[in-house]
């Protein structure tokens, strides 16, 4: 299929991690493979702002090249026109091919922040430094939130239990951070290491993912090499829910980080028990976590508008490349994609090798810019302990910040009520709600809702930006009332956020 761009058109869609690249328009030269670039969600979908969609319910190629869009598939490709506007075009591909869950993820996800024991432990997870880091959170003022303990609280994949040389009483732990306000939930994936008892357990099922040839599929990812779970095979699912089941049980834990499930695990021509695509095993695993109300995922395939906590993959420490520069405009294409309970990573960064580079150096700017960015989007997660790498007065900017997020809670979950009843995101591009009004590039601000413009500073050292308000009447936190088109020129100490609400 070939599409002609319409005079000054522009295109969202496919890889939540390219949202920095985008929008596509006329000039644009690339060429994306859904499937085989990201380590975020994505989605067979791409949204024009002229009111057209492209979609399909697998996986193609696509590339925009002298003002020509050509869509390579083996499968049917519906384009969708005659919607006027990026909204429109939104909303019905949203309405016919989006999930229809009325469900959102528990709403105390809106209402508090995350944390994430990962930057302050990474494979060390132990019980004595895991309640520390927690007691710190309440002794230094922060407000006790969802604590996810990461990876390396059990002993290997495909065991569920904590590890007894690093967990000396988990129930008791788990116990504490309830008392003390958090609710608690564990790293899990779906591997299962190869030389291993749950391997044992496996081997003379159909549970396991077997390549081409009928041997088990050991597949290399970040922390050596593991066999998947086939999680299309009704069994295997409920192996994995008996096993979290004896987790919340035994331990009271609350629920699950589902980590992994990378589209790279699988293979089209894999041997599973609902013969599919690779890509749909990402969906399969994707679609078990949202059974859980506290659920969080990263690699995720085509389940728009599904309760599913979405996290960012983890960004550098840095202000560009993989850095703060992705946070908003890919924040805003998780909601475009229909995965609008979003969170835009861990404050600061969560990619570990970025912070080992710099010898764990922070920039206290850049993570206070990066708090200021992200404090409007559904969701807000920490994880390197703020009180220990700021100074002191920055550290007060961040619970002034956290308490000042703190009076939208219920706005954040009108919202989410209203993503899952009528397919509207959280987040929202200034051209889905100006349409036309030379906005379509603007990857530096976003709307909340339809109430609130969030304009932060994203530019390492400026103090000073232009801004040319949308149409309406805006009133900013100081009470004074601005008309739209009105240009105005903020100045951005570094505990400034500025906030607009039409009225």
């Amino acid at each position: 299929m070939q599409i002609k761009m319409l005079e000054n058109e522009y295109w969202w869609g496919g890889v939540v991690d390219l949202g920095d690249k985008m929008p596509y328009d006329a000039q644009s030269e690339c060429e994306i493979v859904l499937g085989q670039v990201g380590e975020d969600q994505s989605s067979p979908l791409y949204l024009s702002s002229k009111g057209r969609y492209l979609w399909s319910s697998k996986p193609f190629r696509i590339s925009f090249h002298a003002g020509t869009i050509t869509v390579d598939s083996n499968y049917e490709i519906e384009l969708g026109e005659g919607f006027d506007t990026l909204k429109g075009a939104h909303k019905a591909a949203a309405n016919k091919f989006f999930g229809k869950s009325a469900r959102i993820p528990d709403t105390r996800f809106f209402r508090v922040p995350q944390y994430n024991t990962w930057i302050e432990l990474m494979y060390d997870q132990n019980q004595k430094q895991i309640l520390e880091y927690a007691r710190s959170i309440v002794d230094m003022g922060m407000t006790p939130g969802i604590l996810m303990i990461d990876e390396g609280w059990s002993e290997d994949y495909g065991v569920f239990d904590f590890y007894p040389g690093r967990f000396s009483d988990p129930k008791d732990m788990v116990r504490q951070l309830h008392d003390m306000g958090f609710t608690v939930m564990l790293w899990v994936t779906p591997h299962i290491s190869p030389d291993s008892n749950a391997f044992r357990e496996l081997r003379d099922t159909d549970y396991l993912i077997r390549d081409k040839s009928g041997e088990f599929a050991i597949r290399k990812w970040w922390n050596g090499f593991s066999c998947v779970l086939d999680l299309s095979n009704p069994e295997a699912k409920h192996w994995l829910q008996e096993k979290l089941r004896y987790v919340v049980e035994e331990y009271h834990v609350d629920g699950f980080k589902f980590d992994a499930g990378d589209p790279y695990m699988y293979r089209d021509e894999d041997q599973t028990h609902v013969r599919q695509l690779g890509l749909d095993n990402t969906s399969d695993y994707s679609r078990f976590a949202a059974d859980y109300t506290f659920n969080e995922l990263r690699a995720v395939w085509n389940m728009g508008g599904e309760p599913l906590v979405c996290r960012l993959h983890d960004k550098r420490h840095r202000w560009d490349y993989d850095g703060l520069n992705c946070i908003i405009p890919n924040t805003i294409l998780q909601g475009l994609l229909g995965y609008y309970y979003g969170c835009p990573d861990m404050v600061g960064g969560g990619n570990y090798g970025s912070f080992i580079e710099n010898g764990f150096h922070l920039d206290e700017e850049l993570y206070i810019r990066w708090l200021e960015a992200s404090l409007l989007c559904p969701m807000l997660q920490f994880s390197i302990a703020p009180w220990r790498v700021l100074s002191p007065e920055n550290y007060e900017t961040v619970k002034r910040f956290l308490k000042f997020r703190s009076r939208y809670a219920d706005y954040f979950i009108k919202l989410a009520k209203n993503a899952a009843e009528n397919h509207e995101p959280i987040v929202r591009h200034l051209e889905y709600e100006f349409p036309g009004c030379g906005y379509e590039r603007e990857n530096s601000m976003y709307m909340l809702g339809d109430r609130f413009l969030v304009v932060p500073m994203v530019e390492k050292g400026k103090t000073e930006r232009t801004v040319k308000l949308p149409q309406g009447t805006w009133r900013g936190l100081d009470g004074k009332e601005y008309s739209g088109g009105a240009e105005l020129t903020l100045v951005y100490p570094l505990d400034r956020l500025y906030i607009f609400e039409k009225v």
